[in-house]
């Protein structure tokens, strides 16, 4: 390695220079071949496992094939777009890149760490990785890095790829893995997205209004006790498709007391339809439309099933329903968290958000001990172009799939190992359910007939579970009926504290526009020297924000979507070397940022005021 390079990578990438140090000797460059060009430009040819001998550029002209690279690209780059650059080679088409864009940032990526050796060999690096650059990934020569998947989860800027197109030949499985990891990704995080784009004022404003039934019902597991669960079989009803054809199986298993029928979702109007009832029923969508799902439970006066919920459900769900509840304290419930905080034991208490209800359920049950864990019309999928078993009819979403949803559908596996057809809603229910038995490792089983393989939970018909694992009646009491234990003495103090720190976060909201003020019209002044003072508050009064009890505990939650594109463009915007154009891009952001903080605020002291507990709920 030219010691230029040596210098500028311990002073810059470090932890790149310690990998080539750590795994030169393994690294193995005889597959690499420097050849000059017919242009007299260095070029490299690299050997494959197969043995063929294939050029990273062009034999002839690499500046000229550089050049079309990027001219291929050109019209796709926007002002604002930020370049990934899959594949370094000599660098020449990122120096192109630099050319056209000086501006543009952008970030490095070699897959092939002996190219990347080879090139720190023949070329000085500070041409081609330069102050625009935002990350450089090198792989070793024994893992592929996933360090570059974080940019794709927190950038809020376009990003567009390059891939040197030697690459598609040389490494194509490598490519292939790529794509599929960015593509996951990037679909997680648009999914993550929409959902807290709908539901993060109803995630407050839920667990705001639920914290008093919170205080009046038994928590699931401080309060009840966890042997009447503890090595006993627990079906987990959902509302697939599948669910009809077992119904009988699922009556004789109710009847005969062989093990507890937990409902989860839609699966209760079909329950009743059929006269099964289960021994609870679960919820927790934070949606307005959530109430709707138990609204034949309701309006059949069916009121002695415990309802086991999870606290930022939908309000009016909890407010129609009036038998027995237990409740359990969701990740997204800050309410609860807040005035709970020193009472609670966060890896058992709080139940982590999920794709679903049967995702919840199946961490509820794994926590006090049940087993084996039995799925029943948990489909994850489509069967007979249904998404719900019948008996299950809603105005507002229809149980057959339409035509447009199955030209749309993605594959998966089904239990028999035919394809079938599913949505990314329910595969995102299937990766949750396989995360969780992996983490808790349990007994479980599938009785889903035509629905989708799930990982780590084996398929076995429901009549042989019947036959061969429920062959014991369990015993089954009032398990429910027991009283809600919190100490509720701190809480009227919390509550003071909290409505000072509103009033402490407004001051702090007028400091921040005063300062923005500040900002801007030191820009037109062009005082590097008093920006740099402004620097100093903005970071006090940044910090300030962060650590006040109202913004941290509610209104960032309430905003998220906000906060989260705040904090990502501000991570950019921290990286701007000029400190008049660091100063111009942080006061704009946070004027913007101000107007979204004081709109949710006023919404949110609201629902606070409204919903504050006096000294007759405690």
């Amino acid at each position: 390695m030219l010691i230029d390079n040596t210098l500028f990578l311990r002073e810059y990438y470090p932890e790149v220079r310690n990998n080539i140090q750590e795994y030169e000797k393994d690294i193995n460059t005889n597959r690499i071949t420097v050849l000059e060009s017919k242009a007299g430009i260095k070029t490299i040819q690299y050997e494959t496992d197969e043995q063929r001998q294939l050029m990273v550029h062009s034999k002839y002209d690499p500046i000229k094939e550089a050049d079309r690279i990027i001219s291929s690209h050109k019209e796709k780059i926007t002002d604002d777009t930020h370049v990934f650059f899959y594949g370094i080679g000599m660098g020449y088409h990122v120096e192109k890149f630099q050319e056209l864009f000086p501006k543009h940032s952008y970030s490095l990526y070699e897959p092939v760490p002996e190219i990347f050796l080879t090139l720190a060999e023949q070329r000085t690096l500070n041409s081609i990785i330069t102050k625009n650059i935002s990350n450089l990934y090198i792989d070793t020569h024994e893992t592929e890095s996933n360090g570059y998947l974080q940019e794709f989860n927190s950038s809020n800027q376009s990003i567009h790829f390059i891939i040197l197109p030697s690459y598609e030949n040389i490494i194509k499985e490598k490519i292939d893995r790529f794509n599929e990891k960015i593509k996951n990704v990037i679909q997680s995080r648009r999914t993550a997205l929409g959902t807290n784009m709908s539901f993060q004022r109803l995630w407050v404003a839920n667990s705001l209004i639920n914290f008093k039934e919170v205080l009046n019902t038994p928590n699931m597991f401080r309060d009840i006790d966890s042997n009447h669960f503890a090595g006993k079989p627990a079906i987990i009803v959902a509302a697939g498709p599948s669910l009809a054809e077992d119904i009988e199986h699922l009556r004789y298993i109710k009847e005969n007391n062989l093990a507890y029928l937990f409902s989860v979702g839609s699966a209760i109007n079909s329950l009743i339809e059929y006269d099964v009832l289960p021994d609870a029923v679960c919820t927790y969508d934070p949606g307005v439309k959530n109430h709707l799902v138990f609204k034949k439970m309701v309006e059949k006066d069916i009121n002695h099933i415990p309802m086991l919920f999870g606290t930022s459900v939908g309000f009016e769900t909890l407010r129609n329903y009036e038998g027995p509840k237990v409740h359990f304290i969701t990740s997204q419930d800050k309410t609860s968290t807040y005035f709970l905080d020193e009472q609670l034991d966060v890896t058992q208490d709080l139940i982590m958000d999920s794709p679903s209800i049967a995702v919840m359920t199946f961490q509820v049950l794994n926590k006090i001990g049940a087993g084996p864990i039995i799925f029943a019309g948990q489909n994850l999928g489509y069967l007979h172009d249904r998404r719900y078993s019948e008996g299950i009819e809603y105005d507002f979403i229809k149980s057959e799939v339409s035509e447009n949803e199955m030209e749309k559908a993605i594959t998966t596996t089904d239990v028999y190992g035919n394809e079938i057809k599913t949505n990314v809603s329910f595969n995102n229910m299937r990766l949750g359910i396989e995360h969780y038995a992996k983490l808790y490792a349990g007994n479980y089983i599938n009785t889903t007939k035509g629905g989708a393989v799930i990982d780590g939970i084996p398929f076995q018909s429901i009549e042989e579970v019947i036959e061969n694992v429920l062959i014991q009646p369990i015993e089954k009491t009032a398990w429910w009926n027991e009283i809600n234990s919190y100490n509720k003495s701190k809480f009227i103090h919390q509550e003071e504290h909290l409505k000072q720190s509103i009033h402490k976060f407004k001051d702090l909201v007028a400091q921040f526009k005063t300062l923005i003020k500040s900002m801007a019209s030191t820009v037109e002044l062009r005082n590097k020297t008093s920006m740099e003072s402004l620097f100093v508050q903005f970071d006090k009064l940044y910090g300030e924000i962060n650590q006040n009890t109202y913004y941290a505990n509610f209104l960032s939650f309430y905003i998220r979507v906000y906060v989260e594109f705040m904090v990502n463009e501000l991570r950019r915007a921290v990286k701007e070397k000029d400190p008049l154009e660091r100063g111009e891009k942080i006061a704009r952001l946070f004027d913007n940022f101000m107007v979204q903080c004081v709109q949710g605020s006023g919404e949110l002291e609201q629902l606070i005021n409204s919903n504050l507990i006096n000294e007759e709920d405690i």
